[in-house]
């Protein structure tokens, strides 16, 4: 752990071009909040990535089992986005030595990335 309070940071860049498949496909691993949200947009495709690229990072740091559905990305109007843990995601937090999970997330037209940090703030 770093002076800072950071346990553990992820970062994930995509392609927008991969939601598609998975929204066709299916299986795919948004919640019905993510995908109101982002439908809700003149961008859902760009939104979606973003979301992608944060479950993806958060399960990779998280890990034990933890998959991008065990994690939600929400927003409150006019705030910043945050993460909703499942109980399991959120076990992995604690075993993790950490308390907090921060995101930020950004795109572009053809790229969307996401950070992560796990962070212990006692």
């Amino acid at each position: 752990m770093d002076p800072d309070g950071v346990v553990a940071s992820a970062l994930e860049v995509l392609e927008v071009a991969e939601v598609a498949p998975l929204l066709a496909g299916g299986s795919h691993p948004f919640s019905a909040g993510e995908l109101a949200f982002a439908r809700a947009r003149s961008d859902p495709e760009r939104r979606l990535a973003a979301r992608l690229a944060a479950k993806r990072a958060a399960a990779r740091l998280l890990g034990g089992g933890v998959s991008p559905s065990d994690v939600e990305v929400s927003r409150r109007p006019g705030g910043p986005p945050h993460l909703r843990l499942s109980a399991r995601a959120e076990a992995r937090l604690r075993e993790q030595g950490a308390d907090q999970i921060l995101v930020s997330l950004t795109h572009e037209r053809r790229h969307a990335a996401a950070a992560v940090l796990l962070i212990r703030s006692r």
